[in-house]
């Protein structure tokens, strides 16, 4: 169970996953070790999954940031399932929703010529709606 110190760790490092333990314990008001204890049962509790880094994908060349909605065809399954493990580099991320739409893409792509190239062959497992992202509101 997560305490407020917890909380003030977890956002702490949500903000900055490479703050050093020290200014954390400053933060928190809580001894190095105390701090470092923590972080270890957050992680040994599986409350810290993984740490990462963020990217500007702007700079990194993907010029076309999209959220997709998919609704499978039927009996598609496995199918969609193949083309989204052989799309894995367009793919950030991959979720199962619930509502008419099956599956939620967020995905990125150098130009609009590979998102139609990735949209053409979707459409061969699946309706989809596309969304897209014209700018970061935070």
């Amino acid at each position: 169970m997560t305490d407020p110190t917890d909380l003030a760790i977890l956002k702490a490092l949500n903000q900055n996953c490479r703050l050093k333990v020290s200014h954390l314990a400053k933060q928190v008001h809580l001894t190095a070790p105390a701090v470092a204890a923590r972080i270890d049962r957050l992680e040994t509790d599986g409350v810290i999954k993984h740490y990462t880094i963020e990217t500007d994908l702007t700079k990194m060349g993907y010029q076309r940031q999209v959220y997709i909605q998919v609704g499978l065809k039927q009996r598609q399954h496995s199918a969609y399932l193949a083309f989204i493990q052989a799309n894995r580099n367009a793919i950030r991320h991959h979720y199962r929703t619930t509502g008419e739409m099956n599956y939620l893409i967020e995905g990125a792509f150098f130009d609009s010529q590979a998102l139609d190239a990735f949209l053409q062959a979707l459409s061969q497992l699946a309706t989809y709606r596309v969304i897209d992202i014209v700018a970061e509101a935070f």
